[in-house]
């Protein structure tokens, strides 16, 4: 989704002394209200935010229920939903901290790493430019995998569509299927015309929501399994797996700093009645909704998407063109992201003088980066299998581990520098957990997804 994004000078108030040694010492004045002179209103924002998050990957929910259980999975979404909320809510308090104390309001992620780092401890000064590398490299590597899950979606939706027409399965294998299916994607995401994929990106919005609206409507008429013949809990490898598919489901981090950016009172983005706290609840709930009813309703069947289980009708079946359609444009705007990340730098290390190789370079990079994707869907061309494994590493990195990393370099060495010693060793103590239990949930997902993949088991 695009975002009107831009640098102003009214941002916060701020109050800066030196000390003996000639250094300023950052002391926020008396809160203020910060207003931009131009910005979206906070209910453009919710909408934004809301277009952002709801994609296709929230028609997967049903299998992480199957995976980690009826009831499991119930308290499981609940679980991530806050945790992905509670870490969102952190990177856009360090955030806002960082420009006030800084003069500058419009950091993205990698920016915001490089600049809690910058004023945090002396020792970890020296790391700033590797946490903005780590951060853009995570954020890389979540943005391949959705492309990833982009192709193979697209692809077994294909797959439907032909079973419906021809009656019969398409005649060849699936990753071939992907090969063919690329050409023409890479082609289109040759465009760099951030207008026209913006254009294509809302289009594609609405056969979201119309594809969610059809869905529940086949949940609500479908007879349901007697929830006591499904599994309730499953064990830690069913759970890690669940859980790393419902954080990419949730993964809305990379939106986090440009939509406060984008805002005209900034102070909206917070709070209980926030745009983030009230976007992700209402995602939460739509999450949990049709992952409980998609599994009570398909059961043991049912499949990597919901799309996947409904009845091949015209209805169905014009759904799931459109989300090819969704898809095949949207990857644009993934692949657009990633591009402008990346570009700036490339070109810097090579001569002006080569006209030809920096006009040619955009275009090898993106062809680049959309073969690795390839790759990758190659390898794992299964909806149910490449989902968690995007989740549960790069989406967790993103999602919790980085943000309590990040929120303890920038506020701890203030809290302990005013005295404020509860404060320290509650956020500590907090950051400490979310990091470690962030780390576990990787390896044993990370374990359980490589298992799950070598031994086919979907």
């Amino acid at each position: 989704m695009p975002f009107i994004v831009g640098r102003t000078d009214d941002y916060g108030a701020t109050k800066k002394a030196e000390n003996s040694n000639g250094r300023c010492d950052v002391k926020p004045a008396m809160s203020t209200t910060v207003s931009r002179k131009k910005g979206i209103s906070a209910t453009s924002g919710l909408i934004n935010f809301l277009c952002g998050m709801i994609g296709p990957g929230c028609f997967s929910l049903s299998a992480s229920f199957k995976q980690a259980g009826l009831w499991g999975g119930l308290i499981l979404v609940f679980i991530v939903g806050f945790l992905s909320l509670y870490s969102m809510s952190k990177i856009v308090k360090c955030s806002q901290f960082l420009a006030k104390s800084n003069g500058d309001q419009s950091l993205d992620y990698g920016e915001m790493a490089e600049a809690a780092i910058l004023s945090s401890y002396k020792w970890a000064r020296r790391y700033a430019k590797l946490a903005k590398i780590v951060v853009n490299s995570c954020l890389l590597a979540f943005q391949l995998g959705v492309i990833t899950v982009s192709l193979v979606f697209a692809v077994e939706h294909i797959t439907e569509i032909w079973e419906f027409i021809s009656g019969s399965p398409p005649p060849f294998s699936k990753r071939v299927m992907i090969l063919i299916f690329f050409v023409p994607q890479m082609i289109l995401n040759f465009i760099g015309h951030m207008k026209l994929i913006t254009i294509l990106c809302l289009c594609g919005n609405v056969i979201i929501f119309a594809a969610i609206i059809l869905i529940t409507k086949e949940l609500m008429v479908h007879t349901w399994y007697p929830t006591w013949e499904l599994d309730s809990f499953t064990g830690i490898e069913g759970t890690s797996i669940a859980a790393g598919a419902l954080i990419y489901s949730f993964e809305g981090q990379a939106m986090v700093l440009p939509l406060e950016n984008s805002l005209k009172h900034p102070k909206d983005m917070g709070g209980i009645t926030g745009v983030l706290a009230t976007s992700m609840n209402l995602v939460t709930i739509l999450y949990a909704f049709l992952g409980f009813f998609g599994y009570v309703t398909f059961g043991p069947n049912v499949q990597g998407s919901l799309t996947l289980n409904l009845p091949n009708s015209v209805l169905s079946v014009t759904i799931k063109a459109l989300l090819v359609l969704k898809i095949f444009f949207g990857s644009a705007m993934q692949l657009f992201v990633i591009v402008e990340m990346l570009l700036p730098s490339v070109l810097s290390k090579i001569s002006e003088d080569r006209k030809l190789i920096n006009r040619l370079l955009p275009y090898a990079l993106r062809l680049g980066l959309m073969l690795i994707s390839l790759c990758l869907a190659l390898v794992v061309p299964n909806l149910m299998q490449i989902i968690p494994l995007v989740g549960i590493t790069s989406g967790l990195l993103i999602s919790l581990i980085l943000p309590s990393l990040l929120d303890s370099m920038v506020f701890l060495p203030v809290l302990k520098k005013q005295g404020e010693m509860l404060q320290y060793y509650k956020k500590l103590i907090i950051n400490v957990c979310l990091f470690v239990i962030g780390w576990l949930f990787m390896g044993s997902g990370l374990y359980s997804s490589i298992d799950d993949i070598i031994n086919n088991n979907v």
